[in-house]
């Protein structure tokens, strides 16, 4: 024998002999200390129950939803429908015998969310008669409610925690909404920061309300009038702003739609100003107003709700037509054709008097957003001669000298009523209006010198922090690509451009001494530009800059982000830039034809 084979002999007795003793100390199923398989596990499982009683017990009951908010069946055996009773006052729905339906279907019941006590309900298959049985809140109670809460509470949750107990489950959808104009009343007036107005955008008590008004909005009722489905909007956009949920803003925006000729002027104001704040456009209910303001007029709109529709028209950039002339009557006093000149012009700067120093130049500042025409108007001429009244009013040089205050940041600079963001606004305004061939092309009165002055200084000495994002270094690599020299984040005119090209490439000179004298302005424009429902509607205030540096010699090239996140390849991105620079050129050389 070989001394491996001997080895391998002594490995297999060592083997053999610690099997023999791990056999010995089984038993004879093979189980620890004498046990079967079966029996170990039976023994281990009953230690487990018993430790797992144990722990329930020193735990205590499991929480469960208090009884007030559980639905019981009534004891009478003649009725397996029964009516539920009613958690808090609420009144449920009757029986499916006495409703019409078939008993044989199962019954839906509605179930509360452990918590908050609100109901989450199917509304689809719930009918208006059902629904509103549920309303049961009468509108003495919440009259009541609404001047405790007015009177006591000075912050949204102490708000919401009256009507909580007051209980969410009864109110209607018109209800709602004044529950929710109250809640961003208080809001509004203790100044609610933003990271708490967030809180109180999830709160389920809001959604609750919120959702119950764009339920009835959905259905088209009428329980949810035309003047509380604006109070709802407008809420929601106090309380949310632009994080605003755009399913549920766009539901009351088409129901607006039907209803905005039934609406007071207050109404329409208010929601048109919850449109243009949350950026969600509606041509839909715009073009009503239009309409309605083509047909009837501004009649009983105050200065505040016209500044504000002004203003909500520009920002999204809806068609404006009836609002022009319906704004023409509306400073005469009567129909505009009804009038002399004089009398018309008397009549209009009057009622610009009326305006505060602010609505006034945002007013101004709306309709040159708006366009050429409305700066012809007869509202845009009595609106720029009160500014210049008021500017002229500030004619002592050294109080000029004093509220003409140069600082780092334009929002220090003050003249008379206004500081720098107004200052900035009437800036725009006088570049537009020489745009326009200037005050003598337009009929208007020249602005004091040094008004003019000081808005300049107010526009030049802005000093907004350059942000760069990812697509506009992605613009800028490409445009080195093709060989364009370019300037990023240059200071033209005043308005900060991501990307200016001095002399581009892909214009020739004849092209470019007669239309892009200054260049190429491209434009990388994010999100924020656009309305966020809609990627094709730019903001006024980007038509407005774009329009500005086309008038001051820029070819103005808009790379919306939406369109360039498609391009793949180079070669895609290089070509889009090309047919951009291309029309640019086109259009400035059009517009400087004309």
């Amino acid at each position: 024998m070989t001394l491996a084979s001997a080895s391998r002999l002594a490995v297999a007795a060592r083997a053999t002999s610690y099997g023999d003793k791990r056999s010995s100390k089984k038993g004879k199923s093979g189980g620890s200390e004498g046990l079967s398989d079966t029996e170990w596990m039976q023994k281990a499982r009953k230690l487990a129950n018993q430790r797992a009683a144990k722990f329930r017990t020193e735990r205590g009951a499991p929480p469960v939803a208090p009884n007030t908010w559980r639905r019981k069946r009534k004891t009478d055996a003649n009725d397996p429908y029964g009516q539920f009773e009613a958690a808090r006052g609420y009144d449920d729905l009757p029986p499916r015998s006495k409703r019409g339906e078939d008993e044989d279907e199962e019954e839906q019941e509605m179930t509360a969310t452990k918590g908050d006590g609100l109901w989450r309900v199917d509304m689809a298959a719930l009918s208006e008669e059902d629904w509103a049985t549920q309303w049961t809140m009468t509108l003495e109670e919440f009259k009541a409610l609404e001047k405790e809460v007015k009177a006591n509470a000075n912050d949204p949750q102490t708000a919401l925690q009256a009507f909580e107990e007051a209980g969410l489950r009864r109110v209607s959808p018109d209800i709602a909404a004044g529950m929710l104009k109250m809640i961003a009343d208080v809001a509004k007036k203790a100044r609610t920061d933003r990271e708490e107005l967030a809180g109180l955008r999830r709160d389920s008590r809001v959604a609750h309300l919120l959702g119950t008004c764009v339920a009835a909005a959905r259905r088209n009722s009428d329980a949810l009038t035309p003047n509380k489905l604006s109070a709802a909007a407008w809420s929601l956009a106090i309380i949310s702003g632009e994080r605003a949920n755009s399913a549920e803003m766009e539901v009351l925006a088409e129901r607006a739609a039907l209803v905005v000729s039934e609406m007071k002027p207050r109404a329409c104001a208010d929601l048109a100003w919850a449109l243009a704040s949350c950026r969600h456009a509606s041509p839909a209910f715009f073009n009503g107003l239009d309409v309605r303001f083509a047909t009837e007029g501004l009649k009983k709109f105050k200065v505040f709700d016209v500044s504000t529709l002004v203003w909500a028209f520009a920002h999204l950039g809806h068609g404006s037509d009836g609002l022009r002339d319906g704004l023409e009557d509306w400073f005469v006093g009567a129909s505009s054709e009804s009038v002399s000149d004089a009398d018309a012009a008397a009549a209009a700067s009057a009622l610009a008097k009326k305006f505060t120093p602010q609505a006034l130049v945002t007013t101004a500042w709306s309709l040159s957003v708006i366009g050429a025409e409305a700066m012809r108007s007869r509202a845009f001429k009595a609106l720029w001669g009160e500014i210049g009244r008021l500017g002229g009013e500030v004619n002592d040089a050294d109080a000029v000298a004093k509220e003409a205050l140069l600082a780092e940041s334009g929002d220090k600079i003050v003249f008379g009523p206004w500081r720098g963001k107004h200052l900035n606004q009437i800036n725009q305004c006088v570049v537009s209006v020489d745009a326009c061939g200037g005050c003598d092309a337009l009929g208007l009165a020249p602005l004091a010198e040094p008004l003019r002055v000081a808005a300049s200084n107010a526009w030049m000495a802005q000093r907004r922090p350059p942000v760069v994002s990812w697509y506009q270094r992605d613009v800028a690599s490409i445009l080195s690509y093709m060989g364009e020299k370019h300037e990023e984040e240059a200071v033209c005119a005043g308005y900060r451009v991501d990307l200016h090209i001095p002399k581009p490439i892909g214009i020739d000179d004849a092209t470019h001494k007669a239309a892009a004298r200054a260049g190429v302005a491209v434009e990388v424009d994010g999100p924020s530009h656009f309305a966020r429902n809609d990627a094709t509607t730019s903001l006024g205030q980007t038509r407005l800059k774009h329009r500005q540096l086309r008038s001051l010699g820029f070819a103005v090239v808009s790379v919306p982000v939406s369109e360039w996140e498609y391009l793949e390849t180079s070669e895609e991105k290089v070509e889009y830039l090309r047919r951009g620079i291309a029309h640019a050129a086109a259009v400035c050389a059009g517009e400087g034809a004309q």
